[in-house]
């Protein structure tokens, strides 16, 4: 069976994310219940295009967590990468400051602007 695409969206550091109908479906359900689709997308390709802080998680996949700052409070986007390519997992709202336990993450350097 194969999962429907709601987007793909290049990232600051060249890589397609592949956003799937299910995983933005769960981002709007559990995190922005009142935004529509199209809304989310945008924020989402906001803070993959152009954001504040990129942090790598290493766990049983390769993770990274793009930060942009708005208005002084965070959103976070969540990126898994493997072998097959780069997958939207998930997006929220984390306040003034970043996550304290993605603060310790490896903070990854891209070139802005």
């Amino acid at each position: 069976m194969s999962k429907r695409i709601a987007a793909v969206i290049t990232d600051v550091l060249g890589d397609r994310v592949v956003v799937l109908a299910e995983a933005i479906a769960h981002t709007i359900e559990r995190h922005f219940p009142l935004f529509p689709e199209e809304m989310v997308l945008e924020l989402i390709e906001r803070v993959l295009r152009d954001p504040s802080d990129i942090f790598e998680e290493r766990k049983t996949h390769v993770f990274h967590l793009f930060y942009r700052l708005n208005a002084r409070h965070y959103m976070v986007v969540i990126v898994k990468r493997v072998p097959d390519g780069c997958f939207f997992v998930t997006a929220y709202p984390t306040g003034a400051t970043h996550r304290a336990k993605h603060k310790k993450l490896r903070r990854i350097r891209y070139a802005k602007g």
